[in-house]
């Protein structure tokens, strides 16, 4: 069974929270929204603008309403147009697609197994599921990672006792750090309600509602979600008193339009607890699986001279210990810390998991065990 570990802005079954975005649906296969048989056959990170893999992608490279006979730009279209007809397009693509079932065998697998299981959620909104290299499986308690990815201020999540050992995911492009050539998805139904929210000076805030200065966009979530599902290329525009904002899918970004300011947007599922506790069998289950396999909270380290680890404490006029440390690690995985040893300025750096003294540049290397 996968334990799992917030980190605030990293995390799956073992994911971690980080606060930098991509497009809300990645490339590992976040698959809210179900296409049809003919879209599944093109790839449907190539027509959202981000396919990683280029000309080495298995998948067809092609706009997918020009297959349909129904792209609105025509041939001014910037994604690229199959001359002939829908069928010859199509056997083209699954002669592509033929050669290269030996060599990736495994991926040819997955994706018959994930389309049956697509048939029906067994009545559910979501369901999570990782490929470890044998297909697609069920991730048991998903509705822990579920919790996690419905919060905006949420990148990831930590799993622990994996097949694979300890997994980070990232939810913003919905893949496993680190693991190339394992994925992560979650296949949800089309009664999922989405929710839009932009990053503020104080916290993340859905769109529509009111921020901590008491003033609320002109442009509801239901509005923007609507936008998206009509072109998730697109962008939309809105006013909050006589500033106009315009609002960048492909990006995830907001952008002030007189002063160039950008802001970080997200989506994200409205959270559906479980029918048998709700919230309190989330809160009970993720403080069960908030740690590795032992019971002992994460003690944060520096690198001394000698190549020995030393552990944070107040001990030694250091005015932060290793519980504050994982305190604000835990609000931003991807932040820092500032504290004070013998009057000095240091900065851990979480992202690259450094000390340093700002005063002399002074850099030294830090560890969470």
């Amino acid at each position: 069974m996968a334990e799992y570990e917030d980190s605030g802005e990293e995390s799956v079954s073992g994911f971690s929270d980080t606060d930098t975005d991509s497009h809300a649906d990645s490339q590992s296969g976040s698959d809210s929204d179900q296409d049809s048989a003919a879209t599944q056959k093109v790839c449907k990170y190539y027509n959202e603008g981000n396919c990683r893999y280029g000309k080495k992608c298995r998948d067809m490279h092609v706009c997918k309403y020009s297959l349909k006979g129904n792209c609105r730009y025509g041939s001014s279209c910037r994604f690229k147009h199959i001359q002939g007809s829908d069928r010859s397009s199509r056997q083209e693509y699954r002669g592509r697609r033929s050669q290269g079932d030996t060599r990736r065998g495994y991926r040819h697998r997955s994706r018959s197994r994930s389309d049956s299981s697509d048939e029906s959620l067994s009545g559910r909104p979501y369901k999570w599921q990782l490929d470890l290299g044998q297909g697609w499986e069920d991730v048991a308690h998903d509705y822990i990672l579920e919790a996690q990815y419905s919060r905006p201020n949420t990148k990831g999540i930590r799993i622990y006792n994996t097949p694979c050992g300890a997994l980070s995911i990232d939810f913003t492009k919905m893949r496993i750090l680190k693991k190339t050539k394992l994925r992560v998805r979650r296949k949800g139904s089309r009664q999922n309600e989405w929710l839009w929210h932009y990053r503020g000076n104080h916290g993340w805030y859905q769109y529509g509602e009111k921020d901590s200065k008491g003033n609320a966009s002109s442009i509801s979530s239901a509005s923007l979600e609507k936008e998206y599902q009509k072109n998730r290329q697109g962008t939309v525009q809105f006013t909050i008193d006589s500033t106009t904002y315009e609002i960048r899918f492909r990006d995830m970004s907001q952008k002030n339009l007189s002063t160039g300011h950008r802001r970080r947007i997200r989506r994200r599922p409205k959270y559906e607890s479980p029918r048998d506790g709700g919230v309190n069998v989330v809160t009970r289950a993720f403080k069960k699986l908030t740690s590795s396999s032992s019971n002992k909270a994460p003690l944060w380290q520096y690198g001394g001279k000698s190549g020995r680890w030393h552990s944070f404490s107040h001990r030694g006029a250091c005015s932060v210990s290793s519980e504050d440390i994982e305190e604000e690690y835990q609000n931003d995985p991807q932040g820092s810390i500032s504290f004070t040893v013998n009057g000095d300025p240091y900065t851990i750096d979480f992202k690259k998991m450094t000390q340093t003294n700002t005063k002399t540049s002074a850099t030294r290397q830090v560890q969470r065990v």
